[in-house]
């Protein structure tokens, strides 16, 4: 009984994992911005973002367009935390095949940029977050795990373009989606200032 009741403590512990991780992640890049940047509103981004969503074939969902936003801080030049939502329409396939879906998935995630110098940055992502995919009858909340690879192009101080690929995995369901991103963002006040 006891090694019952430790074991669900365990677990229980293990699920805000996710919750608790994003908060020291952001604490360490916050601690990387050099202690002479001035702190003001320039350093906030907003974004809108438009991409598809390639899913695991053990869903038996179609592939679909995603539309969402993003908000999030630059800690530098070089780090950025973003939260971000997307939205989805979709259909079953297989066994409930033509079956409306509705689904949605946030996530907080860091990014590290490269090549900071010029306007085209090549960066990494990585982060977590969850996403609900609902349907007649079925709801599922999952927890997932992102990571990719992406280009950004600065515009103008305030104005810049961003593409990305991810994968993002479910260690619950062991489901593996690929989303392809493309966001327009905006920098408030100056934007960006030049080294």
């Amino acid at each position: 009984m006891r090694s019952k009741l430790i074991k669900m403590k365990l677990i229980t512990y293990m699920k805000n994992i996710p919750f608790i991780l994003p908060g020291i992640l952001l604490l360490l890049v916050s601690l990387t911005a050099s202690a002479k940047d001035e702190i003001n509103t320039s350093i906030l981004e907003f974004s809108v973002n438009l991409g598809y969503s390639s899913f695991d074939n053990q869903r038996e969902l179609e592939d679909t367009g995603i539309l969402g936003w993003g908000f999030g801080m630059h800690f530098s030049r070089r780090w950025a935390a973003l939260l971000n939502y997307t939205a989805l329409n979709t259909k079953r396939t297989g066994s409930q095949a033509g079956e409306e879906v509705d689904g949605q998935k946030y996530h907080a995630d860091v990014y590290r940029f490269f090549n900071t110098q010029h306007r085209f940055r090549p960066y990494i992502v990585a982060g977590f977050g969850g996403a609900d995919i609902i349907s007649e009858g079925d709801k599922r909340n999952e927890t997932q795990w992102n990571g990719g690879l992406g280009l950004s192009y600065r515009i103008t101080p305030k104005w810049f373009l961003r593409g990305d690929a991810r994968v993002f995995y479910n260690p619950s369901g062991s489901n593996t989606d690929y989303v392809y991103m493309m966001s327009l963002g905006f920098r408030l006040k100056e934007g960006e200032r030049d080294p």
